[in-house]
């Protein structure tokens, strides 16, 4: 009886495929697309902390400026005893970089501009001046020229009738940082008061 012949099973097998790794050029186009996308995302996160670092100082400098033209302006409706005067009577409306009065509380008060400083002053009658605000580089005409930041309207020759404040404040923070760029835009402060003896 015939038996089927079997064919023997062959020895050989098929070996793993070799896989095919990135060349040097793919491996250079990489990193240069990587390079490329962390370069813009520096620059934009750059952007952003340069912008609310700006708009951070303009904010805090418009809070802290708009409390002190409040409080300059409670002080002159309520003051007497205004300075400094016109030198000629026949002058209603002089400029200055400072003004003093009497308050309330009968202290007489000198609020001063200091241009070399930059600085806004307070100070009472015997006692050493104190900072009320600082980055006050001040306020400029058409013609580049800075002016006084207080105005006083007179009646009569020694009565005022107005005063007005003009402030310009240059936003500073008392941490510098390197990255830190100077784009904060200027604020410009205005007001008006009437002594309450004029105004009523």
């Amino acid at each position: 009886m015939n038996r089927p012949i079997r064919n023997a099973p062959s020895s050989r097998r098929s070996g793993p495929r070799s896989r095919r790794g990135f060349n040097l050029l793919e491996v250079l186009i990489a990193l240069a697309i990587t390079a490329t996308l962390l370069t813009a995302t520096l620059a934009a996160l750059d952007a952003s902390f340069r912008a609310y670092q700006a708009t951070t100082k303009e904010v805090s400098t418009q809070s802290i400026g708009r409390i002190v033209m409040h409080r300059m302006l409670t002080l002159l409706r309520t003051g007497t005893e205004f300075g400094p005067f016109p030198t000629d009577p026949r002058i209603t409306r002089i400029r200055s970089d400072f003004i003093e009065f009497r308050t309330q509380d009968d202290e007489v008060v000198t609020i001063r501009w200091d241009r070399s400083e930059e600085l806004l002053t307070y100070q009472l009658e015997g006692q050493a001046p104190v900072e009320l605000l600082d980055g006050v580089v001040g306020t400029t005409d058409e013609n580049g020229v800075l002016i006084e930041p207080f105005t006083l309207e007179y009646e009569q020759g020694r009565r005022l009738y107005r005063a007005t404040i003009d402030l310009t404040v240059d936003p500073s923070d008392v941490i510098e940082l390197q990255i830190e760029g100077d784009r904060a835009n200027s604020i410009r402060l205005v007001g008006s008061a009437m002594p309450r003896l004029e105004a009523f």
